[in-house]
């Protein structure tokens, strides 16, 4: 008895997404697999259309399990076709195949049914069949490599165009154009300064710096930079709030004394009071202690500052103590606020320097962008498409792949940015990564860990830790309701021996396989597994966003966030002028170069995918359907949180508001 099939080709709504050439199918069913259908010689796959066409088996072919696409040429030139699903029905049912893949050239593809599997549940010697296929497919076109000895490795490619189709933006999303510098010093308006290798002749000079593209947080800063308060703030609010830490005792190494800091405390307080009353709170640069400046173009100047904060009556977060290297001594004075004006200032610019590299090396670019490639590589090696995990982490990892290998060429390679504008550029800015990652811990990267580790839960006005603390609890429920549906019990977690060798993937290629780190290599209780993976969409999305969308924000203002010291800092109190600070500032060029970038970067992602919109349809089981609209609304309710806050603050902070953070690192 014949049996009719009634197929549905979807092609993908994305630049350069349909196709001409040929396409035929096949379906694989439990009991037998049909012969090889075309559609018709005249059939054009149009972008975000869809083709169908009736199959007719001489029997039943039982429960569809993949459907094969075929491929082929109708002219000579390449013509990609990009398949984002396809359904089959039958009288009784209906089957859902997520593809979302490019087929180039003569490429045929296996696609499974849209049921998430985990290895265990693989009934069939088909679908077994089929896993073993396409994991060794994956690892074959994903590999790691080591870009520098120490730093988590990376993925095997020297440039964008070498990575796998399905790892590339669209042609349409124009990522080249997007990450050109040059075309950013003109679009700035900076044309003239590019090749000027002076420094700055007055501050008012550095005001004449970028007056395109300005917003009220840029202008807020060049007008406030100067004041205590606002150098505190940035801290709790600015580029890297993950720093400041509680102060439990003063270090030895940083003397500072209750005469020091006495005219700053309130009074009838001393600052053992205030540190025994959780008021002092401490930033130490020490990650940055003897590392050897740039030489680039000329000799640059490195320290690791230590600054001491007091949280003062009127709540205001105000630096006390500033000590610009790490070892005390007659030529390494304590600056204070009761300084002379330049002396205070110039040692305030010398933090903001330090945490400039920190963030950019650190913050930024490690314990986001590239855990971020960790996760996704592991993820394509060791994890089917099946996989539920897989199903939830892909809308998370888009495109990480690309725009890495975009930014190792324009950031940190040989000559890149950091090499030409930064203090950190040569060799500095791998020493400074190995360091890092060698003190990074699991409980760093878990968001609830970390803010308690740093006792600094109770610090008022910290918009960071509050929306941060939000979205992670609202990634956690998520995440949870997910496992919830396809692991039963922690005996299921425990038995699934694909998501331990995906942690124990992240542990050895991505951490080193350094002990110290915490990290796990696999999962004994379903908790254990959705404190990681709130760890890694967290990461990937509201972390990254907290790091690099205000970018252009705080370091618009060279003073702010100086990308390097043409000086030495000062040994000595009372002798530093205005225009010490001047030629101690980045270059014209080196300014131009640096807020260009930062242009660059806080742009909007070229994926424009804002967090919890998920464009690809890869659970079609309902109750997961039902966990991504409750995530949607729990987010909707933060983002109105988040503006409510707002409306009443001088300074709004909106760059953990869902619709603000990307889906993924891919920007």
């Amino acid at each position: 008895m014949s049996v009719r099939y009634h197929v549905t080709v979807y092609t993908g709504d994305l630049p350069l997404a349909g196709t001409t050439d040929k396409i035929s199918l096949s379906l694989v069913g439990s009991l037998r697999s049909s012969k090889t259908f075309r559609f018709c010689c005249l059939t054009l796959f149009k972008r975000g259309g869809s083709k169908s066409m009736e199959v007719k088996t001489q029997s039943d072919l039982g429960d569809i399990l993949l459907v094969k696409l075929f491929k082929k040429k109708r002219f000579l030139l390449e013509d990609s076709w990009y398949c984002s699903h396809i359904t089959v029905k039958t009288l009784n049912n209906i089957y859902y195949f997520p593809c979302y893949t490019w087929l180039i050239g003569g490429d045929s593809l296996d696609v499974i049914e849209g049921t998430a599997w985990k290895q265990h549940d693989y009934n069939s010697a088909i679908l077994k069949e089929y896993r073993k296929k396409e994991m060794q497919k994956r690892q074959d076109m994903y590999q790691w490599r080591t870009f520098a000895p120490g730093i988590p490795k990376s993925i095997n490619c020297e440039k964008s165009s070498d990575l796998p189709r399905d790892a590339v933006m669209p042609f349409g999303r124009k990522v080249r154009t997007f990450y050109n510098i040059d075309a950013a010093i003109v679009e700035l308006g900076l044309l003239p300064l590019k090749m000027c290798n002076e420094v700055w002749s007055t501050l008012s000079e550095l005001h004449t710096l970028c007056k395109v593209n300005r917003d009220p947080v840029s202008e807020y800063v060049k007008k406030h930079w100067k004041e205590d308060r606002f150098f505190g703030y940035q801290y709790l609010n600015g580029l890297n709030p993950v720093l400041i830490q509680q102060c439990s005792e003063i270090p030895a190494k940083f003397p500072v004394t209750d005469e020091m800091v006495a005219p700053t405390l309130a009074k009838g307080t001393t600052l053992q009071q205030e540190v025994q009353n959780g008021n002092i709170f401490i930033v130490d640069h020490v990650l940055l202690n003897g590392i050897a400046a740039n030489t680039k173009p000329k000799q640059q100047y490195l320290e690791a500052p230590m600054c001491l904060l007091y949280l003062n009556p009127r709540k205001e977060l105000v630096p006390i103590a500033i000590q610009l290297k790490q070892e005390p001594g007659p030529e390494n004075p304590i600056f204070l606020p009761t300084d002379s004006k330049y002396d205070w200032l110039l040692a305030k610019v010398w933090v903001r320097h330090a945490d400039t590299q920190v963030h950019q090396l650190v913050s930024h670019l490690l314990n986001t962008h590239l855990f971020a490639e960790v996760f996704c590589i592991a993820t394509l090696r060791k994890l089917p498409s099946a996989h539920p995990v897989f199903k939830l982490l892909m809308p998370h990892l888009k495109f990480t792949l690309h725009i890495n290998t975009e930014a190792r060429s324009l950031l940190i390679s040989e000559g890149g940015v950091f090499d030409q504008a930064f203090s950190t550029g040569e060799t500095a800015k791998l020493r400074i990564l190995r360091r890092a990652l060698a003190n990074t811990t699991y409980s760093s990267l878990c968001l609830p860990d970390n803010v308690a580790s740093r006792r600094v839960d109770k610090i008022p006005n910290y918009y960071y830790r509050d929306d941060a603390l939000k979205i992670w609890h609202a990634i956690n429920k998520f995440v949870a309701n997910i496992i919830d549906i396809y692991y039963k019990s922690d005996a299921s977690i425990q038995e699934d021996e694909e998501i331990h060798e995906w942690a124990k993937e992240i542990f050895t290629e991505g951490f080193l396989a350094k002990q110290s780190s915490g990290f796990p290599t696999s999962f004994s209780t379903k908790g254990d597994l959705v404190k990681y993976l709130t760890m890694v969409i967290f990461t990937c999305s509201a972390q990254h966003s907290a790091v690099n969308a205000g970018q252009f924000d705080w370091g618009s203002w060279v003073p702010n966030s100086p990308s390097t010291m043409q000086k030495p800092a000062p040994t000595e109190k009372g002798k530093v002028t205005e225009e010490d600070i001047l030629n101690t500032l980045p270059t014209k060029s080196a300014s131009v170069l640096v807020l260009a970038t930062f242009h660059l970067l806080s742009r909007p992602s070229p994926s424009e995918t804002s967090l919890g919109t998920y464009m690809e349809q890869r659970f079609i089981e309902p109750r997961a359907k039902e966990c991504i609209e409750k995530f949607q609304k729990e987010l909707v309710y933060i983002e109105n949180e988040i503006k409510k806050r707002n409306e009443g603050l001088e300074l709004k902070y909106t760059y953990l508001m869902p619709s603000v953070i990307e889906n993924s690192v891919a920007i």
